[in-house]
């Protein structure tokens, strides 16, 4: 079972190196910020489509590891693929075509690793590998400090994930009644809302965020990388913490924790003016998603039989919030500035906690 967090652990290493060069490869192409937005809109769509699909498509099939295989070896490909991003229309392809690949794989892959009793406690650590992954991403990326580099890199790592999924075997899984796919998204459909709306302010954030701190506080590319991995960083340890302390019943509360949290850090980053102010938010920030996404998925499996299509469809959100997202932040950069947009996130998020007041355990 270590090895299956490791999956996830390899897979967001891939994803955040890329995660933290395409923004800044689009500024040296000479891209605007709305251009940059739909560069982040093309992946976003992908993912929307792959997470749903390849989730519900599994748990209709009850079989895991031919989608965590499949998922790894064309994420490898596609990752690998993006050092040959020269323009808007390339990057948009390649783009369009990594986000696809990574929603093959990731909910199988919890509904793999939670198919066993004691689902809270390997919960929590899977979501802590990817965060960890994240952090060892961003810290790798400030090393590298070139994107056809990291581009490169992103790639070895999901083909090493392919290698290491090699050797799993399937897990049998007891036969249940599946519900319609519409049925699973009406039955969960607060938490979803107000993940929507926590996240479009998010995704809008993050698209210029690496631009706010090299071009607004004065940060370098070190810093950039050391930054974000803070807050990545910290969550494999409040992930895993969570996982073994909640209790049956206090996913909604996590939820809601992370929502008022979150929106306490997106204001602070407006009103921030040196980049060393962030590390003690990047922290915070690291128990607001920490809270937020590990309580979302204990409660989507305390509540449904269908693992992989119920979180599958909050990565789908969490999608749609990339596609919507990265658009409405790369606007009001351009007419408002980049702090404007953490105003923004913290509206929004205050929203998805008024929303998330309907989540009954």
């Amino acid at each position: 079972m270590r090895t299956a967090y490791s999956l996830m652990f390899f897979g967001n290493v891939g994803v955040s190196l890329s995660w933290l060069f395409v923004p800044l490869l689009a500024r040296d192409l000479g891209l605007s910020f709305v251009e940059l937005g739909t560069v982040g809109t093309a992946y976003g769509i992908a993912s929307l489509f792959s997470y749903s699909f390849f989730g519900c498509l599994s748990d209709l099939t009850r079989r895991r590891l031919i989608f965590i295989q499949a998922g790894f070896a064309l994420a490898a490909l596609t990752f690998t693929l993006q050092v040959f991003m020269h323009d808007l229309f390339s990057m948009v392809l390649v783009r369009w075509f990594a986000g696809l690949s990574i929603g093959v794989f990731t909910f199988p892959l919890l509904a793999y690793i939670s198919g066993r009793s004691g689902y809270r406690r390997r919960v929590g650590w899977f979501a802590g590998f990817g965060s960890l992954g994240w952090f060892t991403g961003y810290l790798l990326g400030g090393l590298l400090s070139d994107w056809f580099l990291a581009f490169a890199v992103s790639g070895l790592f999901f083909f090493t994930g392919f290698l290491l999924s090699l050797g799993f075997r399937e897990l049998r899984e007891p036969l249940v009644r599946i519900r319609p796919f519409w049925t699973v998204v009406r039955e969960n459909s607060a938490v979803y809302a107000s993940y929507l709306l926590r996240h479009t302010g998010a995704q809008a954030m993050w698209i210029v965020f690496p631009l706010f701190l090299r071009e607004e506080l004065g940060a370098s590319i070190f810093w950039v990388g050391l930054i974000m991995a803070l807050n990545t960083g910290s969550q494999f340890l409040f992930m895993g913490l969570i996982g073994r302390t909640a209790r049956g019943g206090e996913g909604g509360q996590l939820l809601r924790l992370g929502l008022l949290l979150s929106a306490v850090v997106f204001a602070s980053y407006h009103f921030s003016f040196s980049y060393l102010q962030l590390i003690p938010v990047q922290l915070l920030l690291g128990i607001a998603w920490s809270a937020l996404y590990v309580g979302s998925l204990l409660h989507l499996l305390e509540k449904n039989v269908e693992r992989a299509t119920s979180t599958g469809v909050l990565g789908s959100t969490i999608s749609l919030a990339a596609v919507i997202g990265p658009l409405l932040g790369g606007s009001i950069s351009e007419f408002f500035g980049m702090r404007a947009v953490f105003l923004f996130a913290c509206a929004l998020t205050l929203a998805g906690l008024a929303v998330s007041k309907s989540i009954r355990s």
